[in-house]
């Protein structure tokens, strides 16, 4: 809700919530053995972030090949040490941990938490202009970069991994997509914009799939079923890209900033492209 209340005034400021918001939501929900030791390490990172309040930002994911070596890890004696560049780190500018997932050398993956306020991290310049500075996204540089051993997690397993990215996936998917439904609701309110029956039906059928992928959330236990949570948040995503570009061509000519804050949902976080190749769709 209250990601949903900014984006209603303010998307870019919105959408900065949720960046910080959906790992927080992955890193609470994610399903782990009780008594393992990433258990404990993950519940001792969340007492440190809700005891401090820190900023959470999430590193890697589609946009993760860039132009440069992507991260790898170096085991050490008592943690691992992190080389490499993330081109594009939403919150990179005010996050006080970034969390990602990199190749360990030898083989394996391993999630880690790093530090930002540390000498050996760079952050780059701002990629947005305008309004959307709210939610900037920069690149990261580490450099023999070091994280304590209680701040990683080892993958197990490729599936793993790609199970992992799938749940990520869809909570940004969700928390995303409700941000930009807040905004539109608040401009179609302010302006007195028409509602085709099509835009009607499109809403009634999102409020069905978001019902369908709440439950999937509670049943995540199983490949299978983030692997459906995944198919229908991607469907969810398509449908407020649409009806996000259609309101922005409406509303252009009373309010142009909006408009092209809307415009951008088309590029997160799996891009309208990609998810109709995925249907075997054209572009």
């Amino acid at each position: 809700m209250t990601a949903r209340t900014a984006a209603a005034d303010c998307l870019p400021l919105g959408i900065a919530l949720v960046m910080h918001l959906y790992p927080l939501c992955v890193l609470r929900c994610v399903l782990m053995p009780w008594f393992s030791q990433a258990n404990f390490r993950r519940s001792k990172l969340l007492r440190a972030i809700d005891s401090q309040s820190l900023v959470l930002a999430n590193a890697g994911g589609e946009r993760a090949a860039g132009a440069h070596e992507p991260v790898t890890l170096t085991r050490t004696r008592d943690g691992v040490r992190a080389d490499g560049i993330y081109d594009y780190v939403s919150l990179a500018n005010v996050a006080d941990i970034v969390l990602f997932c990199a190749p360990l050398a030898g083989g394996g993956n391993v999630v880690c938490a790093a530090d930002m306020r540390d000498a050996s991290v760079r952050i780059g310049a701002p990629r947005f202009r305008g309004s959307m500075r709210l939610s900037d996204t920069c690149s990261v540089t580490f450099q023999n970069h070091f994280i304590p051993a209680d701040r990683t997690i080892e993958v197990s397993s490729e599936s793993a991994l790609q199970c992992m990215a799938q749940y990520q996936r869809s909570w940004f998917q969700l928390l995303l997509g409700e941000g930009y439904l807040a905004r539109m609701e608040r401009l179609h309110r302010q302006w007195d914009l028409p509602r085709p029956i099509e835009q009607l039906a499109s809403l009634n059928e999102l409020t069905q799939l978001r019902e369908y992928s709440l439950r999937l959330l509670d049943d995540c236990a199983s490949p299978k079923a983030v692997d459906s949570l995944s198919r229908v948040t991607a469907a969810m995503k398509l449908r407020i890209s649409w009806l996000a570009q259609s309101t922005a061509t409406t509303v252009r000519s009373r309010d142009e900033t909006a408009a092209n804050e809307l415009g951008y949902f088309r590029l997160q976080p799996t891009s309208d492209d990609r998810i109709l190749r995925s249907i075997g769709a054209a572009a």
